[in-house]
């Protein structure tokens, strides 16, 4: 028996899908949204993953990318369910291990499952990689647990991180950085921070788009985002805002204003 995680936007295939599946005694969780997949891939830790490009919320194409890249779901097989019009070659390069053609039959992607399952267990049994090493992770957090990330920082400035970390740490957080703006999603995945400060200015992807795009994914909807920059004025307050970010942290990173924002979105009392 496996755990079998389905991500599928029609609600009749889903459902005939996952009788299928239980048929077959297999452990069945689903949801049709894309951003709640990649939740439930962290938490659930499926065997495999069947996936329609077409989810709601991030689709296919999105999440596969994150999945592929997160050091907590990179190992987990996925099978792709594509309109005929997609080419199977595509869907390979990016990331998908095999595909099965809309409307799926239950039948096919059943033992496409079972050929990935025998894959796995001739090889080795499917082990995580260990997280991105983090600054702090052995201290305790606030809430006296060991090893918990509490706050992220997304910035490829050393000496600004350095900073954040000393004060995070000061003040008995769990902390990590985040240098590559490629990498925040499938890292932050792995951390599920309670906090998240985010540089406006990074290579690739400014802090506002990565700011929308972590909105996007329902883990981190409500989840505190806070913006550091030099450029505090008011137009870029209201952007900020715009994209989902909780608050405004200018430059350069002091104490006073860092240690606010740890005890208005990580105290005990806060009402958040």
């Amino acid at each position: 028996m496996a755990k079998i995680l389905l991500v599928d936007n029609d609600r009749a295939s889903r459902q005939i899908l996952e009788h299928a599946f239980m048929l077959y005694e297999h452990e069945v969780v689903s949801t049709k949204q894309g951003d709640e997949g990649l939740t439930l891939a962290v938490t659930e830790s499926p065997d495999v993953i069947v996936m329609d490009i077409d989810a709601l919320g991030l689709n296919g194409w999105q999440a596969i990318k994150i999945l592929k890249e997160s050091s907590a779901t990179w190992l987990i097989p996925v099978i792709a369910m594509a309109a005929p019009t997609v080419t199977g070659q595509m869907l390979l390069q990016y990331g998908f291990d095999t595909y099965e053609r809309k409307p799926v039959s239950a039948r096919f992607v059943l033992k496409k499952i079972d050929v990935l399952l025998d894959k796995v267990s001739v090889t080795q049994p499917r082990v995580k990689r260990s997280l991105p090493t983090a600054s702090g992770m052995g201290r305790p957090s606030a809430d006296g647990q060991l090893g918990h990330t509490a706050v992220v920082y997304v910035d490829d400035n050393p000496n600004d991180s350095q900073a954040m970390e000393e004060i995070v740490q000061g003040a008995g957080y769990g902390y990590a950085n985040i240098s590559d703006s490629m990498q925040v999603l499938p890292q932050l995945m792995a951390y599920s921070p309670k906090l998240i400060f985010l540089e406006l200015v990074l290579p690739v992807a400014n802090g506002y788009e990565l700011c929308a795009q972590i909105r996007r994914i329902s883990t981190f909807k409500n989840t505190p985002i806070i913006i550091v920059t030099n450029n505090d004025r008011i137009a870029d307050r209201l952007r900020a805002k715009m994209v989902g970010a909780s608050g405004f942290v200018s430059k350069p990173i002091r104490a006073q204003p860092i240690l606010k924002v740890l005890i208005k979105y990580l105290s005990p009392f806060s009402t958040v």
